[in-house]
């Protein structure tokens, strides 16, 4: 048998680099203190895409030419998430699923959500929330019925319009949740 039909039944490393033709690195395999992880380059060295088993759970990521991560795929303890984030590296797009609950989370330039689309057990809601985290609009379809609010600045309900099987409602709160009108 010549050294290139040798078969190696084990090798162990901490790190293994694949190169290309020129002896440039084109992927990683990499033993981190948190886990394992695979990065995968580009021509230039740069990492586009990696792969990490972390204590948190596995984790998917992309990156682009400036290596800045754009999109990550990771899966946790409470559900998988999917994320896209802008040129500044910030998550600005989440699509989450938690404890059999999906949920579309629009963020802004701060990270902070701004447009939630949940699906729960009694149906879908969509949330518009201010540049605090307070519900400033929601719109509910339950099973008996759908129902529309409108919050104020610290996320207290002040009008709801609501449409049931008994028709619709109209409803003013104060400030303290006391109800000012009802029609009918």
């Amino acid at each position: 048998m010549t050294n290139s039909e040798a078969v190696l039944e084990e090798v162990k490393a901490r790190r293994f680099t694949l190169v290309d033709e020129n002896g440039k690195p084109r992927a990683t395999l990499t033993m981190l203190t948190e886990g394992p992880c695979l990065s995968l380059l580009d021509e230039n060295g740069k990492k586009r895409a990696g792969l990490g088993v972390l204590k948190d759970g596995p984790g998917f990521s992309f990156y682009d030419e400036n290596g800045k991560q754009r999109a990550r795929l990771g899966v946790e303890k409470d559900g998988a998430c999917l994320s896209l984030f802008d040129a500044n590296d910030k998550p600005r797009v989440a699509l989450t699923m938690f404890h059999d609950h999906p949920c579309l989370g629009l963020l802004d330039e701060n990270g902070k959500p701004r447009a939630s689309l949940t699906v729960l057990g009694d149906g879908p809601m969509f949330a518009l929330l201010d540049e605090n985290g307070n519900f400033r609009a929601s719109l509910m379809v339950l099973g008996d019925g759908t129902i529309l609010e409108l919050h104020d600045e610290n996320g207290k309900t002040r009008a709801g319009l609501e449409v049931d099987k008994d028709g619709p409602f109209l409803r003013l709160y104060d400030e303290n949740g006391k109800a000012l009108r009802s029609l009918p």
